[in-house]
Order: structure tokens, then sequence, then C-alpha cells
């Protein structure tokens, strides 16, 4: 079975450095998040999350970015969910157990668990969630922010982890989650952008059954 589409965000864009020059606040465990700790309670207090998003994927070889939409699952206990309605459907699972990838017909592929991907899916799940006390000992965390707007941008400290990787940022306004980057080059690149989004969503069990495991 051919991997949906879907397996880039994932596998082939979380694959190195940034490169751009650290700017902003230095979090860390011995400083804590001081004036950021309100946004980052906040943040991580959200409980399960649904929200609409777009994804544009960045690639040398094409002109044009690749521009795909769907829904994004958050669950505090079950992992992130990433429904692809369009251009074809799809879904892709991260969790604890590592990733599943689901088509269209219902086939699945799995990533095994001893693989370079989970290590990425490893750091996504606590970025999400905001559990930056998790991210402490393996990412450099910086915040900046202007006005409403704030960013994060989480550098793995391992220069293998960064080589392999690269630098995730999670960019908002006011409580809410509006753009997520992961960027390989200034020619490959996947920018997610966050729609309507429902905080403390209530999932019912034929989602659950769907969209997580």
């Amino acid at each position: 079975m051919r991997a949906p589409a879907a397996v880039a965000l994932v596998l082939a864009c979380l694959c190195a450095a940034r490169g751009a020059p650290d700017a902003g606040t230095l979090l860390t465990a011995e400083t804590g998040e001081g004036e950021w700790r309100p946004l980052v309670e906040s943040l991580a207090g959200k409980g399960a999350v649904r929200a609409e998003f777009t994804e544009r994927r960045f690639f040398p070889f094409r002109r044009e970015a690749m521009i795909l939409g769907g829904v994004l699952r958050i669950s505090p206990e079950r992992g992130l969910s990433l429904e692809y309605t369009s251009p074809e459907r799809s879904v892709l699972i991260a969790d604890a157990a590592g990733l599943l990838l689901r088509d269209a017909g219902g086939r699945t592929r799995e990533v095994p668990s001893g693989s370079r991907s989970l290590a990425a899916i490893e750091s996504l799940l606590p970025i999400m969630r905001f559990d930056l006390a998790a991210l402490y000992p393996s990412f450099v965390i910086r915040a900046t922010r202007s006005g409403p707007e704030w960013t994060f941008d989480f550098k793995p400290r391992d220069p293998e982890a960064a080589a392999s990787l690269g630098s995730i940022t999670v960019a908002g306004e006011g409580t809410d989650v509006r753009r997520l980057e992961f960027r390989r080059s200034a020619t490959q690149r996947v920018e997610i952008t966050v729609g309507r989004t429902e905080a403390g969503a209530a999932f019912t069990p034929a989602e659950i059954k769907e969209f997580f495991r």
C-alpha cells in the first residue's frame, strides 16, 4: 500500500534544523515560564481540541505549494489525529505508540516504534499539549510576543536530533493557536494554518474509533 501524502508532515518535514538565529525570551526548567506562565497554562488547559486546518507543503522541485485540508483533533489521553479531507481522504494518528496511517479504503500502515520518525512524534505530542516540563530536557525553547500575537520556537538540544528533527514553531493570538511550521529549508517546509477551533471538545464514540486508537 502506498503511504498517503500525510506522512510527509511527520516523516519528511521534521528532518533538519531551521538555521535562523534564535531570538526572544529563553524559557528553561530553572527559570520557569515567568511572564509567559499564564499563557502556557491557558494553552495547556484547553483539553481536547477539534480544529479545521489548511496545510501547505513547499518543495524545491515544485513552483506552487501542495495544499491539503482537514480536521485536527488533539486528545490529552489519546494523542494527535489529522483527518485529511482534501485533495484525498486519509487519517494520520500520532500517539505514544507511534504513527498510524489509514487511507480512504481503511487500509493501515504503522511506523515501527524504533524508527527515527517516532522521536519526532514523541516531541510533537508534548509540544501540541504545551507540556513544557516534558520538553525542557530536550529542547531549547524561546518565546516572543508582539501585542496579542505570540510565537514559541522549539529547537532540539542534541545536534543529531536537531539535524533530524529540525525546529518547530507554534504561533497564535490571544489564547488560540493559529499557525504551526516545520521548516527544513527556505524552499522546503510545511505550514499549517489553524482555523475554527473548539476547545474542550467532546469526541463521540464514532470519532474516537475512527480517529484514535
